[in-house]
């Protein structure tokens, strides 16, 4: 049973390699099945000898993966509710649930299979450029087994995926780009905001300010009558600052953030409500019993 199993994938090997000789022999002018043909032979003459010790290799390598496989840990549903990313951003602490990780679920392990122990377990925090989360609407809560089936069907429909990074200028966007958008009449359901329109994205841009600022808030709508997205989309980019009363450290009052996330456009009218809960979660992941690092 061993050496049936074993030899399959070296048998395969060797035809496989008789297949390209004889294209290649094609390609010169000469008889494919003889050069093919004489090639398995002569490869099969040489190491017959080695084939029984190299089948056995093969079959227990296999089952040894496979048994790695299987073993390996997996993190539940119920066992991630207590479990955080410990990591460190511009000088901020950050306890991130392994709950709002959703793209890290895999269903067919019924949980998380490749968590990064020191990002868990560690006594440091690994510096980071992003923090992502993923949440549901309209309450930006977080993967639980009640909503499980919903998070995977409604992926684009009421997930929120959103992230913080460095901040980034505004200034080369309006230097570059923004004397080229279209000025349109502003929207009543996005109070407030400018509205533009992008010809060469083809999308809806709303903007707070028509300069840069580091206060500025941008929103992209991909524009529906050219792409005909079956959940379209709009991403909305703006900042956040955790609040002076749970960033202790005077160095880091006055950090900020860029904060992005995407939204169904169906939701976008709602975006401030959602950009103030966005803000409040990021803030409750806030470390502050640890010390910053420097």
């Amino acid at each position: 049973m061993v050496l049936k199993i074993g030899l399959l994938p070296i048998i395969l090997s060797i035809v496989f390699l008789g297949f390209f000789v004889a294209k290649a022999a094609r390609r010169r002018g000469k008889n494919p099945l003889v050069w093919g043909g004489l090639t398995v032979a002569v490869i099969t003459a040489v190491t017959w000898q080695y084939l029984p010790g190299w089948a056995e290799t093969v079959f227990y390598r296999g089952k040894i993966k496979q048994a790695t496989i299987i073993q390996r840990q997996v993190i539940n549903l119920a066992e991630a509710k207590e479990i955080n990313f410990r990591v460190s951003m511009d000088s901020v602490n950050f306890d991130v649930p392994l709950v709002y990780n959703f793209k890290g679920y895999k269903q067919q392990l019924h949980g998380w299979g490749s968590v990064q122990q020191k990002k868990i377990k560690g006594k440091e925090r690994p510096a980071v450029d992003f923090i992502k989360i993923d949440a549901m609407l309209p309450d930006l809560s977080p993967l639980r087994p009640e909503n499980l089936a919903q998070f995977e069907k409604s992926a684009w429909e009421q997930n929120v995926h959103a992230s913080i990074t460095h901040m980034r200028p505004w200034d080369r966007y309006f230097q570059y780009f923004f004397e080229k958008l279209q000025r349109k009449p502003d929207l009543p359901e996005l109070p407030g905001m400018l509205h533009y329109y992008d010809q060469s994205g083809k999308t809806d841009v709303f903007l707070s300010h028509d300069y840069p600022t580091d206060e500025l808030v941008r929103i992209r709508c991909a524009d529906e009558n050219f792409f005909h997205n079956a959940f379209p989309i709009c991403v909305v980019e703006s900042t956040y600052r955790p609040v002076p009363d749970i960033v202790i450290s005077k160095p880091i009052k006055s950090t900020v953030f860029f904060l992005t996330y995407e939204l169904p456009s169906q939701s976008i009218a709602q975006w401030q409500t959602i950009d103030k809960k966005l803000k409040s979660r990021f803030d409750q992941m806030v470390s502050i019993d640890a010390p910053a690092l420097p």
